[in-house]
């Protein structure tokens, strides 16, 4: 039954049998055997056709958001390694944390521990908390209005968001604020404070899909920004050009991992590590 789910999960993410199979690294005459041993199981329908692919029925859906949970915490047991020899371990950092403070975060918190290794990943949040949530990453640096219940997080620091003046003229009038992309984790995590703050309020909102793309934007003057100070910085804004909020806008970022890996020594202290090193940063 578990190959069988397993074949329906991969079905999920792909929509034909042919790309299923190059995914779980089987012919598609293996994977259809496993669906239709499933179905003979559950004694009901799991996929449908739908085109030229095919989809999950609704039994199919809710059996799989059922199952997903279990099948994770067995894939874990499955690739154990012994707990006390892990030494190497992976970690997805949102784009905007990498662009800016974050390498220089893992590597000064990394070096204060002893025989631990970090292969660096880059993506947006929502990508980084997914591959930990798969089991592809250990470790995971982002923001995150939401963990998932399946995840462990700790928050790691608080970045405030700052207003970048237009063309880094602080007495400039524009009225265009350019801010990140709705489905964005900052955004998700701090709309309601960003639209209902006493200085950003009154603005027009333009939305883009990258921090760094504000900065250039607001410097050959096509409205004010509203970025991570890490960004700012790191992009070399000029002080006179970044006003902080009154009240502040900080986004959480939190480490988050399965919790069978939360539990190891080893990253135990290098989530340690992590916050007092990020009190430095801000």
């Amino acid at each position: 039954m578990i190959e069988g789910i397993e074949a329906l999960l991969a079905l999920e993410r792909t929509g034909t049998i042919s790309e299923a199979a190059a995914q779980l690294r089987l012919t598609q005459s293996a994977v259809s055997k496993r669906i239709q041993a499933l179905q003979n199981t559950v004694k009901f329908p799991v996929i449908e056709p739908d085109g030229r692919r095919v989809r999950l029925t609704a039994k199919g859906q809710a059996l799989i958001d059922k199952a997903r949970p279990l099948i994770l915490e067995l894939k874990n047991l499955r690739h154990l390694e012994i707990e006390n020899e892990i030494t190497q371990f992976s970690i997805g950092i949102s784009d905007s944390i990498a662009a800016s403070w974050g390498p220089r975060l893992i590597r000064l918190a990394a070096k204060k521990e002893k025989g631990i290794q970090l292969n660096i990943h880059v993506h947006r949040s929502t990508l980084v908390e997914e591959n930990v949530k798969l089991g592809r990453y250990h470790l995971g640096l982002c923001v995150s209005s939401d963990v998932d219940k399946n995840l462990i997080s700790e928050v790691i620091s608080e970045e405030p968001l700052v207003l970048l003046s237009n063309r880094f003229d602080p007495t400039s009038t524009h009225k265009k604020l350019i801010t990140i992309e709705t489905n964005s984790a900052t955004w998700k995590a701090l709309s309601d404070k960003i639209t209902k703050h006493p200085k950003l309020n009154n603005f027009e909102m333009t939305h883009v899909e990258s921090f760094s793309a504000i900065v250039q934007m607001v410097q050959e003057g096509f409205g004010h920004g509203l970025v991570p100070i890490g960004i700012a910085t790191t992009m070399g804004a000029p002080k006179k050009a970044i006003q902080q909020l009154v009240p502040a806008v900080r986004r959480e970022i939190k480490l988050i991992s399965r919790k069978n890996i939360s539990l190891l020594p080893a990253i135990q202290s290098f989530q340690r590590s992590l916050k007092e090193t990020s009190k430095e940063l801000f």
